[in-house]
């Protein structure tokens, strides 16, 4: 007679604890490996980085300055000044380093005459938009953080189509580096809409920002950097904020869009100018709304249209921001997606994370070229 043995199967509460067990497994591996996706992703942001570092270096190898930071002349008609508006073709920095970073066909598209703004239709709508929106409107990755989304700016949805006639649909590309416009706002006191216009002393020299009296832009060298290239920020990081958030369009010359300021510390809302006329009461990145339309006050979420801002507060995204009449008091901290701090670039081409805890006088005297500061490479 033949026995046969039965296999013991697995009981309810058996296959219930080895799944259980497997839940810990994944659970547990889980945030290993989204850290190391994380850091593979700080790792293509600093090739960016260093890349538009090699970038800048061409650029003054064939040029022997910088890129200027934006592009005009206020002395040469149809330009009349520095304002939104003013017929300036108002060119930022990235559109010359195109042919620096395999961007050259891009730049032979790109119409210089008329520039990123340009002259002004009869509805108020820059020329520009349209005559360039072939570069404007395509993505280029190594201005693009891989840890930060993929957000455009809809123009037509926006303020800027809210407020100028005729707008077209389109959803224009942004990026997520910017340049050092120093330690106080957009206007750097040369403008007469800078919070610092009665006191223009107060900004340290930049690498990029305004001439004296703001009718064209200032030129660097490397031998401007009088405090030395290795202590000097030439670039770092910005985020890409909602469609209806200019922060991050890197063609145009708005505050937040193509550069940041070091009065505000990396992703940080803290002002070093707090106590004095020139802060930001409500902490974060100070925006301006179009044409002055509104009041002061918190941004909101969406954009408020009506009142012509320009930023969509979100700070639990790392994104506040504040609503103000004057452009040219603008400005907006270097911020990122990777935690505790943020990739920057300095002017000897080198890349270095900094943390969000550096002390704020210290950042900013790296915001500065020839400030004159000493910093010892362990303060930060």
């Amino acid at each position: 007679m033949i026995t046969r043995l039965r296999r013991r199967a697995f009981t309810l509460i058996e296959l219930l604890v080895v799944i259980a067990i497997i839940a810990v497994l994944i659970a547990l591996l889980l945030p290993a490996v989204q850290a190391a996706r994380e850091a593979a992703r700080r790792i293509q942001c600093v090739n960016n980085l260093k890349q538009l570092g090699l970038a800048m270096h061409n650029y003054v190898s064939a040029n022997n300055s910088f890129p200027s930071g934006i592009v005009f002349n206020a002395n040469v008609a149809p330009c009349t000044g520095y304002y939104f508006g003013s017929n300036c073709q108002s060119t930022t920095w990235f559109v010359q380093t195109l042919p620096f970073i395999e961007g050259g066909s891009l730049f032979n598209a790109f119409n210089f005459a008329i520039g990123s703004e340009g002259p002004m239709f009869v509805t108020g709508y820059p020329y520009g938009y349209l005559v360039n929106s072939t570069v404007f409107t395509t993505r280029i990755g190594s201005l693009q953080c891989p840890s930060d989304g993929d957000n455009t700016f809809n123009i037509a949805s926006s303020s800027v189509g809210a407020v100028l006639s005729g707008a077209p649909a389109l959803s224009v590309t942004k990026g997520n580096y910017g340049v050092n416009w120093g330690n106080t706002d957009y206007g750097q006191g040369q403008r007469s809409d800078s919070w610092f216009a009665s006191n223009p002393a107060a900004h340290l020299p930049s690498p990029f920002g305004y001439n004296s009296g703001a009718t064209g832009p200032s030129v660097a060298t490397p031998a401007s950097v009088i405090d030395g290239t290795s202590n000097t920020l030439l670039m770092s990081e910005l985020l890409k904020g909602a469609p209806d958030d200019i922060r991050g369009v890197l063609w145009t010359d708005f505050p937040g869009s193509h550069s940041f300021v070091t009065r505000l510390g990396p992703n940080g809302n803290v002002d070093f100018w707090a106590g004095s006329p020139y802060v930001d009461p409500a902490g974060g990145d100070t925006m301006d709304n179009l044409p002055a339309f509104g009041g002061t006050g918190p941004g909101t979420s969406p954009a408020n249209i009506g009142n012509g801002d320009l930023c969509d507060n979100q700070p639990g995204q790392n994104l506040p921001c504040f609503s103000q009449t004057k452009e040219g008091a603008g400005f907006a901290a270097s911020r990122s997606r990777h935690s505790g701090g943020v990739n920057a670039l300095r002017a000897d081409g080198s890349v270095q994370f900094f943390k969000n805890s550096i002390n704020l006088p210290i950042w900013v005297g790296l915001g500065s070229m020839a400030g004159g500061e000493v910093i010892s490479s362990d303060s930060y």
